[in-house]
Order: C-alpha cells, then structure tokens, then sequence
C-alpha cells in the first residue's frame, strides 16, 4: 500500500460527498480515546496522508458548537454506547454506502471499482483490525443486512443524519463519516 494508492481511493470514494476521513495514532490501549482525538482534530495523520475534513476551517460553527463540530463532544462512554464492532466487509460496504447517498448500493457488480477503493482503505489499518459503526442495524448484529442501504443510526454529530465507521489496528485509528445536513 502506498500513500499515493490510498489518497486516490480516498478522493474517488469519498471526494464528492459530504464526508470526513481522517487517521490518528493509536496512543492509548482504549481506541475510543484515540478516536476521541481526530473527532477533536488533536491528533494528526502519522503518516502524514490525506484527511478530509471540510469543516476544520468552519470558526464560526467551531465557537458555537466546540472544536469537534459537526461531531457533537462526547465523552469516552458516550462515543463507546454509540459505535457497535462490525465485520470489515460490513465496513468496506458502509464506505461504499457514502458514495451512494447512504441508499442501496445495488449490484455488486456495478459497484465493483468502489468496493475496490473501500478495500484499499482499510489495507492500510492491516488484516487485525477492528471494526465499529453507529448504524443501529449493528447493534444486534455485526454483519447486519444492508441491501436497503443506511436506515438508523445512533447520533455522532449535531446534523439529522450521519453515520461511518472507525477503524482500529495496533498502530492507528481511522474514522470515516457521512453527513447529512438537512
């Protein structure tokens, strides 16, 4: 994996929504703490990669709603009640998912060169990752049927709808959200 590789299936997957994707290191032996630090933007790329992040230079959402924003400040026990582990497959279909519009993604074949980039994205987090997401459908299973696309999800941010997932290896820890400003 390269950062070339993985910042163009960044940019193909997740330039044209709203969405955030950033990775921080992994400081602490608890990843909710870690995760906690790129939702606050206080822990930088530690291989120096892109982050997408269209709302760090908002300054005048920041002074109403906290440095986070749109991601509402929670705590380390209110981030854990919120994010459920799910399979990587399930996460690599929730990163195509945001490409399209949280709605069905339809046939696999269709969606081919998306899964591809979703694949190349979690590449860089190793094969002993974890998986979690705030999609309601998780909290009873970790590989919940996604056919019909994005359907509830447990609040992370100040807007009607956002969902995604954290990614967590020994090393690092990726977050991948999608927004829904209405």
């Amino acid at each position: 994996m390269t950062r070339a590789m993985w910042e163009a299936a960044v940019s193909r997957l997740l330039g044209d929504v709203y969405a955030f994707a950033a990775t921080g290191p992994r400081t602490r032996p608890d990843w909710q703490s870690d995760t906690l630090a790129v939702l606050h933007r206080a822990a930088d790329d530690p291989r120096g990669w892109t982050t997408l992040d269209t709302d760090r230079a908002n300054v005048e959402e920041q002074a109403v709603h906290g440095v986070s924003f749109p991601f509402l400040p929670l705590s380390r026990d209110a981030l854990a009640e919120r994010l459920f582990p799910v399979t990587a497959d399930t996460a690599a279909r929730l990163l195509v998912t945001m490409t399209y519009e949280w709605g069905p993604v339809g046939r696999e074949e269709d969606a081919q060169d998306a899964f591809g980039d979703a694949w190349t994205l979690l590449g860089r987090y190793g094969d002993d990752l974890e998986c979690y997401s705030n999609i309601t459908a998780a909290r009873t299973s970790p590989c919940p049927d996604l056919t019909a696309g994005v359907t509830g999800w447990m609040p992370l941010t100040h807007y009607d709808g956002d969902f995604g997932c954290v990614i967590v290896s020994a090393e690092e820890v990726g977050v991948f959200w999608s927004f829904n400003p209405i």
